[in-house]
């Protein structure tokens, strides 16, 4: 870690992918404090977020390849390849303009420009600062991750060897990370907590003026805690991936509401861009995000409570916060465990004060903790090498097993299916021998601590 006190950065490239509106907040953020800052994008976002790209031909032309190459599809294989391989041989000179331009590179998605060793070590040669942010899927091991289905555990080792030397190649050559707790496994230094940095969103002229006010029903005397009584209620649910958020189970959660007598009507989006969620937003009483998060806020939740929304989350880090912060503050959703997910959706339908209560303090966090310029001026921090003690997160501590995306059930036969393939080294946590012990336990798989040598066998 470089300490530069007092040093700012003359221009600082964010890329090379959007997830979440996290590249538009931080330039939007950056320019607030005084930094200039460029989205250097390899392709276009499906779901559109708003933000300015750099003008470069050579970035233009980049992303013009990379855009064509995701969008063609399995039977024009040989098109895709070309345009790929096209795509690749630009990504160099848009790392040498970058390079003459840039003095500070903020890598999002473990992702860089052209994903070499040979650009880790350009950028450390010419004392470049980078800042390598991971936001999920980049670095959640692929056996506790419900995105990869249908995998045979061969399979799945060779998944989780790759993306573990990825992960280590940018650990090893970026001057920091910044990782979150249910997601960084794989790491062997400390990393920044994700928590300590925040997530940098804004929705421009489409929030409203208040967070409380968004609320429909909020302190109607009339209605009260009486769903019956109420008007109706509706909830607003939005997945990326459907059998990840765990979206036929919400929904059945939901019917068994309404067949209960709770005036509710149920919403799914999927594949909207992001200006249509959001209008979806704000005509709703109730966001539910998703069923098997590892985190109590992501993209969704923080968008909707930009807008004053009340959020509800299902996880099963939720039986481990505020612990899993340490100490930092939680963001104000209701994240609660899968098992108590359809009584705290109850709840809330239930409760238009509740709703009213939780979307306010939603609203105060995102716009306060949260806001873009108070991250951008925390990521200042970081890239100056200035990190509060109470930031840095020791991957030695991580204890959290059960993953995203899928039920503890599904996510304990993964491991176990994997370590019979191939044995405690296909977790990849060599470096964490009593982590492994406790994934080898969780799954009941034939794995044992030799305690004293803290070190791990097989019998």
């Amino acid at each position: 870690m470089i300490d530069r006190p007092g040093w700012t950065p003359k221009r600082v490239l964010i890329g090379p992918v959007e997830v979440a509106g996290v590249g538009q907040g931080l330039q939007q953020g950056l320019a607030q404090i005084g930094v200039a800052s460029e989205l250097v994008l390899e392709c276009r976002h499906p779901f559109a977020y708003a933000a300015t790209e750099a003008a470069s031909v050579w970035v233009r032309a980049w992303n013009w390849f990379g855009t064509r190459a995701r969008a063609a599809g399995p039977g024009r294989l040989w098109q895709q390849m070309i345009l790929y391989a096209i795509h690749l041989v630009l990504g160099w000179p848009v790392l040498l303009w970058a390079l003459l331009r840039f003095d500070a590179f903020v890598f999002l998605y473990g992702k860089t420009l052209t994903n070499t060793r040979m650009e880790l070590w350009l950028l450390r040669a010419l004392k470049r600062t980078s800042v390598v942010i991971y936001l999920g899927s980049d670095a959640r091991p692929a056996y506790i991750n419900g995105a990869w289905t249908d995998v045979t555990a061969a399979q799945l080792a060779r998944m989780v060897r790759r993306q573990k030397r990825r992960l280590r190649r940018l650990e090893s050559w970026a001057t920091v990370c910044v990782n979150a707790p249910g997601t960084a496994h794989f790491h062997e230094r400390p990393i920044v907590n994700w928590f300590a940095l925040g997530f940098p969103r804004t929705l421009g002229p489409l929030a409203p003026a208040g967070g409380a006010d968004a609320v429909r029903g909020a302190d109607d005397p009339g209605r009260g805690c009486d769903a019956s009584a109420a008007a109706t209620v509706r909830i607003v649910h939005s997945p990326s991936h459907p059998v990840l958020k765990g979206s036929a189970a919400i929904r059945a959660a939901v019917e068994r509401l309404q067949q209960q007598g709770f005036d509710v009507e149920f919403e799914s989006l999927c594949g909207l861009s992001n200006r249509q969620v959001l209008a979806a937003l704000r005509r709703c009483d109730l966001v539910v995000d998703q069923l098997y998060s590892d985190t109590p806020m992501a993209g969704l939740a923080t968008e909707a409570a930009l807008l004053g929304k009340p959020v509800l989350v299902g996880g099963y880090l939720a039986r481990d916060m505020p612990q899993a912060l340490g100490g930092l503050p939680v963001p104000p959703t209701r994240f609660v465990a899968p098992e108590a997910f359809e009584l705290a959706l109850e709840e809330l339908v239930a409760s238009a004060s509740a709703r009213a209560a939780l979307g306010a303090a939603a609203a105060q966090f995102v716009r306060t903790q949260w806001s873009t310029g108070a991250v951008a001026a925390r990521l200042l921090r970081i890239l100056r090498g200035d990190v509060p003690p109470a930031w840095w997160l020791d991957p030695a501590g991580i204890s959290y097993l059960a993953g995203c995306g899928l039920t503890e059930d599904v996510a304990r036969a993964r491991v176990r299916r994997l370590i019979e393939h191939a044995g405690l080294d296909a977790l990849q946590l060599s470096d964490k021998p009593r982590l492994a012990a406790a994934f080898a336990s969780w799954a009941r798989a034939p794995a044992v601590v030799d305690a004293a040598a803290d070190r791990l066998a097989v019998p």
